[in-house]
């Protein structure tokens, strides 16, 4: 049985650095500037007490979409084992929960090329340009509005 918790920003740490990050050296670098900051919300989906997805988020304002209240996803991985379990559809449905009930109208992201497929499943919107990230690769810049559904 899966289940979403809240977590802290440091047991990200270890997925950020396996699936995300691995060109930084050290696990415990796998830090986000505003990973402590009070409005951020770690989530983490757990199977058989093993930590398997996670997401991070962020209130933070984009200028490429017009909404007063806005969520960033961000550095949301799953552990390539357990993939096929659709964990990281159920964080983003739990933090879309979470955001409605703070009042939020829109989640937005940086989203990799290949990850562009997932957010379209869930319901996520894309502006048609690809931009680099350093150190990362291609992205799309993508958005749910939460009260759309």
């Amino acid at each position: 049985m899966m289940e979403v918790r809240v977590i802290d920003h440091a047991q990200t740490h270890n997925l950020r650095h396996r699936v995300l990050w691995p060109h930084i050296q050290k696990t415990e670098d796998c830090v986000i500037d505003i990973d402590q900051r009070v409005d951020a919300i770690h989530l983490g989906v757990y199977s058989g007490g093993r930590l398997i997805s996670i997401g991070s988020l962020f209130e933070m304002q984009s200028p490429k979409i017009q909404y007063s209240r806005q969520y960033r996803l961000r550095a949301m991985a799953t552990d390539p084992e357990f993939r096929h379990l659709h964990s990281g559809k159920m964080l983003v449905e739990e933090a879309i929960q979470k955001l409605r009930a703070m009042g939020v109208e829109v989640l937005w992201c940086d989203a990799r090329l290949n990850a562009v497929g997932f957010y379209t499943k869930l319901g996520f919107e894309m502006l048609p340009e690809v931009y680099e990230v350093k150190n990362i690769g291609p992205h799309h810049f993508m958005w749910f509005e939460i009260d759309r559904c």
